[in-house]
């Protein structure tokens, strides 16, 4: 999503998760909804994963970077997109 330069900012919905950037987009913000005594789904979980791995492993990213280089430089194949699946897919 880009922004405009004359935007003030994005609200992000109050049923929402979010994880944004600060300080030039050198550091993670992790923005959570207050659901009570809900559980958060996995999406918003796996969310958490990635900012509680980011600040407690910050080489862990640049890691995670370097191999996406490598496996984009080597063109490997991924295996199938979400769209391509389906349950005849299924082991």
């Amino acid at each position: 999503m880009t922004r405009d330069s004359d935007s003030i900012g994005n609200v992000i919905p109050p049923n929402e998760a979010a994880i944004l950037t600060s300080g030039n987009m050198t550091e993670l913000e992790l923005i959570l909804p207050d659901l009570g005594d809900e559980d958060l789904p996995e999406i918003a979980v796996f969310l958490v994963a990635c900012a509680m791995r980011f600040h407690s492993d910050p080489d862990f990213l640049q890691e995670q970077l370097e191999w996406l280089v490598r496996a984009h430089d080597a063109e490997v194949d991924e295996g199938l997109r979400p769209d391509q699946l389906n349950s005849a897919n299924d082991d």
